[in-house]
């Protein structure tokens, strides 16, 4: 028998301010209260459960508490240039004619291309693929939802776990 174990919690909530460039498109600095929904998929393992949830938690809370209160960045964002002087970070726009000047302390650069919600649900399940609890061989796929607002979000599934 198949199960599909959730967990949205209070606690997998986080406020960040972001941008969103492209070539064509640009949104300018604002924010969102992130939330997170991660369901495992799989069959009872050791002591009849797919993962125990205490394990999840103790898994995604860090993450999650990581990218709270701060500015994110995208260093794979090929339009974006990111440079460290002293203690600010500066983010150049060049075909924009524009600046961001932040400390550094404010600032958390993700390795990803653009702060999308894509983009952040595929930085969670990745950064979930890496944990060799996840990598039990009852769980056959994890997906991490995030919503940047109530009924809006994406989806990204990691499958096959192993």
């Amino acid at each position: 028998m198949s199960y599909d174990l959730f967990l949205s919690r209070d606690y997998f909530t986080f406020s960040c301010a972001h941008l969103v460039i492209g070539e064509k498109f640009y949104e300018t600095l604002h924010g969102h209260n992130y939330k997170l929904l991660v369901n495992v998929y799989g069959t009872q393992g050791k002591d009849n459960m797919v993962i125990n949830f205490h394990s999840i938690k103790r898994i995604l809370k860090p993450l999650v508490d990581s990218l709270d209160h701060f500015i994110l960045i995208p260093s794979n964002n090929k339009l974006l240039q990111i440079s460290e002087k002293g203690e600010q970070i500066t983010v150049q726009i060049p075909h924009l004619d524009k600046e961001y000047e932040f400390p550094k302390s404010d600032v958390v650069i993700l390795q990803i291309e653009n702060t999308t919600v894509e983009e952040l649900s595929h930085y969670f399940v990745k950064m979930l693929a890496q944990n060799e609890e996840l990598k039990q061989d009852n769980i056959s796929q994890i997906t991490v939802t995030v919503f940047e607002y109530e009924g809006q979000g994406v989806t990204t599934e990691l499958f096959p776990v192993h």
